[in-house]
């Protein structure tokens, strides 16, 4: 009856997180390649490639609290709604930008550069992205890094904890003729904890999280006393 009882209890805790999970999976993302173009090895190495849509909505990749509201996390990129956020490679010029990212030691300018991984254990970590932002008639871009890859040693086949990345506001996918490839005007990291402590931003869980777990514990608790 326990066992039972203990199965129906965690049933209903993992509907209550599909339901959480599934409220905002209605956005549209457009594939990376198509007829006449590919962007999807403009960061290297990644394992996924992504362009929100409309291709043109020109949309901020808001880190506005809480982390719910998040637009990777509203917009769902690569199905996960509870993206952590690291920080930004900003003002990006001709020879340089500004790098706030404590993951990666970033180098280049506003068409091309590098990526240097400086976040400690990678176990710590799930997944991490980069999302990419231009300007009018682009919309956000995202990358899944292949942190196994990047973190293998050159002499092995990997890229010894150092990517690259190009701009990949190119002509198409998106619609500006004679002006790609455009400008990158920043680049943010995002990083889905695996249990460790992440870069040291502070990130606490979220409300539903924990309403989630208690609904599970209070359920728990109310079946042993049945049993008593």
């Amino acid at each position: 009856m326990l066992k039972k009882t203990i199965i129906s209890t965690l049933m209903s805790s993992t509907l209550i997180a599909g339901a959480m999970f599934t409220v905002n999976a209605n956005a549209s993302f457009a594939s990376c390649t198509g007829e006449g173009y590919d962007i999807s090895d403009n960061v290297a190495p990644n394992i996924g490639c992504t362009i929100l849509e409309p291709l043109n909505a020109n949309q901020n990749d808001s880190v506005s609290p809480p982390q719910s509201s998040f637009t990777v996390n509203e917009e769902v990129f690569f199905g996960f709604t509870d993206w952590s956020f690291d920080g930004k490679y900003d003002n990006i010029g001709n020879v340089s930008g500004t790098d706030g990212s404590s993951l990666f030691d970033f180098s280049g300018n506003n068409q091309s550069g590098t990526f240097a991984w400086t976040g400690g254990v990678i176990a710590d970590f799930s997944d991490i992205m980069l999302v990419f932002k231009d300007g009018g008639n682009t919309n956000l871009v995202g990358y899944l890094i292949d942190m196994p890859l990047l973190l293998t040693s050159v002499g092995d086949g990997g890229f010894g904890g150092t990517g690259t990345y190009t701009s990949p506001f190119e002509e198409p996918p998106f619609a500006f003729p004679g002006e790609g490839p455009r400008d990158i005007s920043h680049i943010s990291v995002y990083y889905r904890s695996n249990g460790g402590p992440g870069p040291g931003n502070g990130d606490v869980p979220e409300p539903g999280i924990l309403l989630l777990l208690g609904t599970g514990l209070i359920g728990l608790s109310l079946s042993r006393r049945r049993r008593v």
